[in-house]
């Protein structure tokens, strides 16, 4: 068995756990001259009691705006990339999803893949928040939840005539049972949320 010279192991363990690029200044080098009272004194390692007050006060800050759900935090994206894939289904690709929340399409792509696994908490809410509203009106998708909804409707005591007056259509559900276009998704989507859940 060979012993490594203590030196040799720590530099070797130093090398792979490093994270903070060579080039960029520790929060020691960072804080040292700033003034007594903020938190980037006491991140240098200042403990008066004016530095920890100033870390105490932020770190209350922190545990208010988690309690809030506001931190922007760094999360698992298993939830958004699950989403990603539910939109892909419903024919809403990476440039629709980028449209309507704004995050970029090379991140949408990485997040999809499971290429990458963590992102801020801000970008997962953005890519929760698109729904079949950002696919084009004419994309045809899967008329399987449509249909789930149109029964949960005609159950509730809606008439299928009824159903079809309410959703712009003259006497009958003009729906096929496989495939819908995005646009008439929608109608059925939106009626549903206002009459069974009470929202707009």
């Amino acid at each position: 068995m060979t012993i490594l010279n203590p030196a040799v192991r720590n530099s070797r363990k130093g090398s792979r756990c490093s994270v903070r690029p060579a080039h960029l200044k520790s929060a020691a080098e960072l804080g040292a001259h700033k003034p007594h009272g903020t938190r980037m004194r006491y991140m240098a390692g200042c403990k008066c009691m004016l530095c920890r007050a100033a870390n105490s006060s932020y770190e209350t800050g922190r545990a208010a705006l988690r309690r809030q759900g506001l931190v922007n935090g760094i999360i698992s994206a298993k939830r958004a990339q699950a989403h990603l894939v539910k939109l892909s289904k419903m024919g809403i690709g990476r440039r629709a999803v980028h449209a309507a929340s704004g995050v970029n399409k090379s991140i949408i792509r990485l997040i999809r893949k499971g290429t990458r696994t963590h992102i801020r908490k801000n970008t997962e809410r953005r890519i929760l928040a698109v729904t079949i509203s950002a696919a084009r009106p004419h994309t045809v998708i899967s008329a399987a939840r449509v249909w789930a909804l149109i029964k949960k409707l005609l159950k509730s005591g809606f008439s299928k005539r009824a159903l079809a007056m309410r959703l712009g259509y003259k006497n009958s559900l003009q729906l096929n049972e496989n495939r819908v276009i995005a646009k008439n998704a929608v109608k059925v989507f939106r009626f549903y949320k206002l009459i069974m859940q009470g929202g707009e």
